[in-house]
């Protein structure tokens, strides 16, 4: 999925601060971080990079931190 800068910018503006990254291992993807692994609405964020957009929200919990959220782009 190509992102343009507007789609960036609109999401900060709806989410605030994030970090795009990549995940490691065979099939690697990009991902969404928003302020300290916050959740935010999957669907707000789908609607912003458009309906075709395959995004799915992965958690994990961690003791000393709570809930980690962070959203996978995939092809």
């Amino acid at each position: 999925m190509r992102l343009y800068i507007e789609k960036l910018k609109e999401i900060e503006k709806v989410f605030g601060e994030f970090d795009i990254d990549l995940t490691w291992g065979t099939d690697p993807h990009m991902y969404f971080r928003f302020g300290y692994w916050q959740q935010i609405s999957i669907g707000k964020l789908k609607q912003i990079l458009g309906h075709n957009a395959n995004v799915e929200e992965y958690s994990d919990f961690d003791d000393d931190c709570g809930w980690q959220y962070s959203y996978h782009i995939k092809d």
